[in-house]
Formats: structure tokens, sequence, C-alpha cells
């Protein structure tokens, strides 16, 4: 009886410490700070602060971590469509490599999952994903209010990857959705020749 109590005893504390585990490793949650301009006036469209973090490991916080004075987002909501996200990294590479000052990422907005999913999630996109300078663009986002998220960036509804560009500032300057990168080339190409300097100009 000894014996089966200490057994008892021995297996709860290694669950408890598997949890404790869990919960520490996951990748964390982010709040949303919705910009003044978009909670009081109707005609502003700004990326709220969040914070996320790169398949490389860094955690980053936006819209303060855009790099560039133009930054071509693609916003997945969900496993399957961060699948098809990147399908627009070669357009966006070459964007970049044809405009000065344009930087790019794919950054997925995703529901406040447990720390186990989490855990799932991150690990799947790591294994999913092996080039260095993607990982590095490429960050999961676990938004504690998803809903305060989308309406600030007028996104209607999760069923569609959004593409955006952004100033500096994460201020929405472009806003589509398709789930094909090839579809949405046209329109994509069009916005950068009128906002962007040819690279080298």
């Amino acid at each position: 009886m000894r014996r089966y109590r200490l057994g008892i005893g021995i297996l709860g504390l290694l669950i408890g410490v598997g949890i404790i585990a869990l919960v520490r490793f996951a990748p964390a949650t982010t709040t949303v700070t919705v910009a003044a301009c978009v909670q009081f006036a109707e005609a502003c469209l700004q990326l709220p602060t969040i914070t996320g973090t790169s398949l490389a490991g860094e955690t980053r916080t936006f819209p303060a971590a855009f790099s560039a004075g133009l930054n071509l987002v693609v916003m997945p909501f969900d496993r399957d469509q961060q699948v098809g996200a990147l399908a627009y990294v070669p357009l966006f590479q070459a964007l970049a490599a044809e405009y000065a000052d344009v930087a790019y990422y794919s950054l997925a907005a995703l529901p406040d999952l447990s720390p186990p999913i989490r855990l799932l999630v991150s690990g799947g996109m790591q294994a999913a994903v092996s080039d260095p300078a993607m990982r590095a663009v490429t960050i999961l986002v676990y938004l504690e209010d998803q809903a305060a998220f989308m309406q600030a960036l007028a996104v209607p509804d999760d069923s569609q990857i959004q593409i955006f560009i952004f100033n500096s500032a994460g201020e929405v300057l472009f806003q589509t959705v398709g789930d094909d990168a090839a579809v949405v080339a046209a329109a994509l190409r069009e916005k950068m020749a009128a906002l962007a300097s040819p690279a080298g100009a």
C-alpha cells in the first residue's frame, strides 16, 4: 500500500512538473493595444501593438519592429493558411529587390491557444520552414483578443489570408485578401509602383 501511494505521489509530481514545463516553454500570448485613431476615428487603419516570436526564436513587437518604410505583410489566421502564406514569399522577395526601403513578413495572427497547442503549432511551423531568412521574418502571434485585432484592421473574418502594405508606423497603405498569390500579384505590384521608389534610384 505504501508503494502504491508512493507511486501515485511520484506520478502526480511528474505530471505537475510536465504541466509547468509546457506552460513555461510555450510561446507567449500577446495583448492587443489598439491605436487611438482606430478607437475614435473611422478613417484610420493601423496595426495594433502586438508581440510575437519568429521561427528563429526572436521576440518582436510590431509595429515598432517594422524595418522599412514599406512593409509587405501576408497574414494567415490558422495552420492551413500559414502553409498557403509561404507562396507569397517569392513575390515579396521580388518586390523587395525591385524597390528601395521595402521589407516583408509573414505575420500569423492566431487565436489564444492553450500552451501545449501553441508548442505544437510553433514546432510544426519550425519543421515546415527551413530557410533561415524566411524563419527570421515568419512571426507567430497568439492574440488574447483576436476580435479586437481584426476589427482594428477592418478584417471581417478569418476565412482568407490578408495581404497588407504598412508604413513604418504600422498604418495601412494597402489591404486585400487572397489565398492565391498569383491572383493578388497584379494589384500588389500596381500599388507598389505607386508607393515605392525603384531600388538604386
